[in-house]
């Protein structure tokens, strides 16, 4: 097997890519691509939360947690009540409406760049194939997590033990 042949190593090289046309693309602003991601989000879910938000950058809630505040700080969105009484929810404001069109502006010039060299069936397939290989993680994913619980000792039938 050749190293142009696993597919792993050309997801990371692409990805590598994309990254580095984004960050020129950005340079000169205060923005990071992952900016994008959570204004892009927080606008098509008004009222998600920091796990909601953590999920959708590849971490967890306190990547999301970081980033909300950061983006909250600077006016581009709110906190405010959310969908139970113990959560808050994320909503974007103006001036983050504003700083997101921007942004989506700067992603379609890196958007056009990535795809230059492919044709509008070829940008589609592209597409499609990487959301193939996503779900089959996600797949895996989640059979891992079956297993794990299906080798748990907790059985639900059995009483709780009151602590000592």
């Amino acid at each position: 097997m050749k190293l142009s042949e696993i597919v792993g190593y050309r997801l990371d090289m692409a990805r590598a890519a994309s990254q580095r046309s984004v960050d020129r693309l950005l340079a000169g602003t205060p923005f990071r691509p992952a900016d994008t991601t959570a204004l892009l989000l927080v606008k098509e879910r008004p009222g998600c939360d920091q796990t909601e938000l953590g999920h959708a950058l590849a971490g967890n809630r306190s990547v999301g947690m970081k980033i909300a505040t950061r983006l909250e700080a600077r006016g581009l969105l709110s906190r405010r009540e959310g969908r139970d009484k113990r959560s808050k929810g994320l909503f974007i404001t103006e001036q983050g409406e504003a700083a997101l069109a921007d942004l989506l502006v700067r992603h379609v010039q890196a958007e056009a760049r990535l795809t230059s060299n492919l044709d509008a069936a070829e940008r589609a397939l592209l597409l499609s194939l990487l959301e193939k290989i996503e779900r089959a993680v996600l797949d895996e994913e989640a059979r891992l997590a079956d297993d794990l619980s299906a080798d748990s000792p907790f059985d639900p039938e059995m009483p709780k033990k009151e602590p000592a």
